[in-house]
């Protein structure tokens, strides 16, 4: 199934607030917290009592949540008793990608999963122990998501169909839990001898399968910027990179393809990390490790180039600057596969814009825009069931970006948008 945009690490800390409680409807917890997670969560039974699973007569679940663009929707339940669980989250559109984070009662980051739950839905199946727990979803890559979300009991009806061969009940498989958090005594293949700080320059790699090599430690004996790499798309893996402590520092999945990245360009601070490594597809088949130093630069240009991260107006990266933008607008754009096209506008006054990217010649147009501070406001991919995009944001005045981006490297072509913007009508 395609992946609208190769996405950057996501910073998910262990410790971090909710950003989004809960939707109006079940009631709020008290008194359960997850570290400052679950702060204000709903239950996903309505009540604590009602949402314990190990004595509900069915799945616990929540419809159609909506998660905003860089926030996470978090719900609470309790187990009476350990036993394995099903976790899952599913986005309701279908260009929709979740992210699923199970942590307990301490704030501890279980288990955390992007899409086991087969296409772009999340899924985990973790042994649990008896206590309270933190549910959360978020869009992948930091892009907003409306998500069911249900919690249930293996022998009861699941919201997924799940990855052939990897959940429990499948011949010859374990139950797929996505990842653990790579604690001190986790076994981990060590990279490098002693701290690795005078190897960031040549980098460090390892070959081995996920299945054999899910987890490599390394040290730092003194604060560095980093990127950590595992390629091999036919295996298509996914990382993820913990503290000592067990904590989640960063996550991702495809960020050049089916390959995976993620870059520290702020520096990690002097100690011990680990990284875990998974094959959505096959972890059998081997997957280079690479562990380097970061070129900040360079860093900010594949961002740049990527659709990630909005260019500085400075000239130093191409920008179609249009100026004060009009109430309706259309443009032609040759878009590179290789690299997205940005499109500067400064907005007058407070309202609603509408815009639009359709193919002209060989092209699967994708959009993202962004405010001034860089926030991604709205990202489509494929709308109206076809492959144009179209996408609808509140603006107030001031200055706004649009990146306009192929599919894939293979389009080549033109891409029309068409951009509306729309004021309240006064009484």
């Amino acid at each position: 199934m395609r992946n609208p945009l190769s996405a950057p690490a996501i910073p998910v800390p262990v410790a971090a607030l909710a950003l989004l409680a809960g939707l109006a409807g079940p009631a709020a917890a008290q008194g359960i917290s997850c570290g400052g997670v679950g702060d204000g969560a709903p239950w996903l039974g309505q009540t604590r009592s009602g949402s314990d699973i190990a004595a509900a007569r069915g799945p616990l679940a929540l419809g159609a949540v909506e998660v905003p663009p860089g926030t996470r929707f978090v719900a609470l339940f309790t187990l009476g008793a350990p036993m394995a669980l099903r976790l899952e989250a599913a986005p309701v559109d279908a260009t929709g990608d979740t992210v699923l984070e199970l942590f307990d009662a301490t704030g501890r980051l279980v288990v955390v999963d992007d899409d086991s739950g087969g296409g772009l839905a999340s899924r985990a199946e973790p042994d649990l122990p008896a206590g309270d727990y933190c549910l959360a979803v978020t869009g992948f890559g930091g892009a907003g998501v409306r998500a069911d979300l249900q919690v249930s009991r293996l022998e009861m009806a699941a919201l997924t169909p799940g990855l052939a061969g990897g959940f429990a009940g499948t011949e010859g498989s374990a139950p797929f839990v996505g990842v653990q958090p790579c604690l001190p005594s986790t076994p981990a293949v060590t990279l490098g001898q002693g701290p690795v700080d005078a190897q960031l320059a040549q980098g460090l790699r390892a070959v081995e399968t996920a299945a054999a090599a899910p987890y490599y430690r390394f040290t730092l004996g003194s604060a560095q910027s980093l990127t950590v790499r595992a390629e091999n798309p036919a295996a298509d893996p996914y990382i993820y990179v913990f503290d000592a402590s067990g904590a989640l520092l960063a996550e991702n999945d495809d960020h050049d393809g089916l390959d995976s990245r993620i870059d520290f360009p702020t520096p990690l601070p002097a100690g011990e990390y680990c990284v875990g490594v998974r094959a959505l597809s096959d972890p059998d088949l081997p997957v280079t490790l690479t562990l380097g130093g970061t070129d900040a630069r360079a860093m900010l240009a594949e961002q740049y180039a990527a659709g990630e991260v909005p260019p500085p107006l400075d000239g130093s990266w191409p920008v179609e600057d249009i100026g004060l933008l009009p109430p309706q607008l259309t443009r032609d754009l040759r878009v590179s596969g290789d690299s997205a096209t940005w499109v500067a506008m400064e907005v007058p006054v407070a309202g609603l814009i509408l815009i639009s990217a359709d193919e002209v010649s060989d092209s699967d147009p994708v959009i993202s825009f962004f405010d001034a501070e860089g926030e991604m406001l709205g990202f489509n991919d494929d709308a109206n069931g076809t492959l144009n995009a179209q996408l609808s944001a509140p603006v107030e005045p001031g200055r706004y970006m649009l990146a306009v981006q192929q599919f894939s490297p293979e389009y080549q072509g033109v891409i029309r948008i068409a951009i509306g913007r729309y004021v309240p009508a006064t009484e």
